[in-house]
C-alpha cells in the first residue's frame, strides 16, 4: 500500500477518517493527500482550479478568492492540529463536483486506498456525507473504507468478512487478506441465512471452509447467523463479536436482494459505527 486518499469536508467525521487513514499509513509506510473539493454551481464562471472564466463579475472573483482563501487556511488547521509524524501528507483544493474529482484523483495518482468520514443515512446535506460517500462505495476502483467515530490508534483486531460465498471473489480477497497482515487480525468468515435464501449449517460451513482454503485464509473463524435481513444479521453478528471492522464486496449495483450488491454495503456503511472496508468486484 502506497497511497491514501482523505476527502475531507473538515467534519468531525472526516477528521476521524484522517486519524485513521494516519494510523494505516505508520503501519505501511503510505502517503497520504488530503483532498478538499469546492463544489460550485454548475452555471459557475470558474474553472476547476479556480480562476475565473469569461463571463464571471466582479462578485463572483471576490466570492472565489474568499472560500479558497477560508478552504486553504483548514486544511493548514487540519494539518498542524492532528499529529501526522512520520507521515508524508500532501494536500489539494479543487473546484469541481466531489465524486468527479475523486474518481480522476484514484485513478490519475494510482490510490490504493480511499479513508472517508460518513454521518450515515442523516447526513444527506452534507459535502462528503450520505450521497457522495455512497457514490464512492458503489464506484471506487479502489478499496474505500468509511469511518464515522473516532478511533484512536486504529488498530482492528476482530474483522467481520460478510458475503454469499457464491461466486469468484479473488480479487476482494486479496485486498482484505493484505488488510489482515498489517494488522494481525482474526478474520470471521459471516454467512446470513434468512428465511428468504435459507440454507442448512451444515452446507454453509462446508462452503465457508472451502472458500478459507481455496484462498489460503489463516487465522479465522467460520459462522452461520441467522437473521431476517442481510444487513441486520450482518450488524447484528458484528456487535456479538465485538467486530472492530466489516469487510465487503460489493459489484457496484443498486437494488439486488443478493448480499454482493450495492445496497447491502451502502446501508451497511449508513447504519453502523464500525468502519466498513468495501472492495468492488470487477
Amino acid at each position: 500500500m502506497r497511497r491514501i486518499l482523505v476527502p475531507t469536508d473538515f467534519s468531525e467525521e472526516a477528521r476521524n477518517a484522517y486519524e485513521v487513514a494516519i494510523s494505516i499509513a505508520r503501519r505501511t509506510g503510505a502517503a497520504i493527500k488530503l483532498l478538499h473539493v469546492v463544489e460550485m454551481p454548475y452555471n459557475s464562471s470558474f474553472n476547476t482550479t479556480g480562476e475565473a472564466t469569461t463571463g464571471s463579475n466582479g462578485m463572483e472573483q471576490v466570492f472565489m478568492l474568499r472560500l479558497l482563501e477560508s478552504t486553504k487556511h483548514k486544511m493548514s488547521e487540519l494539518l498542524r492540529t492532528v499529529p501526522h509524524e512520520g507521515v508524508e501528507v500532501v494536500q489539494e483544493v479543487d473546484v469541481d463536483r466531489p465524486i468527479n474529482k475523486i474518481r480522476r484523483t484514484i485513478k490519475e495518482d494510482a490510490v490504493d486506498l480511499v479513508v472517508m468520514g460518513s454521518k450515515g443515512s442523516s447526513g444527506l446535506d452534507e459535502f462528503l456525507i450520505g450521497s457522495n460517500t455512497e457514490k464512492v462505495v458503489r464506484t471506487s476502483e479502489c478499496p474505500v473504507l468509511t469511518v464515522k467515530s473516532r478511533l484512536q490508534d486504529f488498530d482492528p483486531r476482530e474483522i467481520v468478512l460478510a458475503s454469499d460465498f457464491r461466486r469468484e471473489i479473488r480479487g476482494a480477497m486479496d485486498r482484505f487478506k493484505e488488510f489482515q497482515q498489517i494488522f494481525g487480525s482474526r478474520i470471521h468468515l459471516v454467512y446470513i441465512n434468512t428465511p428468504g435464501a435459507f440454507e442448512s449449517s451444515a452446507n454453509v460451513q462446508q462452503k465457508l471452509e472451502y472458500t478459507a482454503q481455496k484462498y489460503g485464509l489463516q487465522n479465522y473463524t467460520i459462522n452461520v447467523y441467522n437473521d431476517v435481513m442481510e444487513e441486520d444479521g450482518i450488524l447484528h453478528f458484528a456487535n456479538d463479536i465485538r467486530a472492530d471492522m466489516i469487510m465487503m464486496a460489493t459489484h457496484g449495483r443498486t437494488g439486488l436482494s443478493h448480499l454482493l450488491s450495492g445496497s447491502i454495503a451502502e446501508d451497511l456503511v449508513n447504519h453502523t459505527r464500525i468502519p466498513v472496508l468495501t472492495v468492488q468486484l470487477k
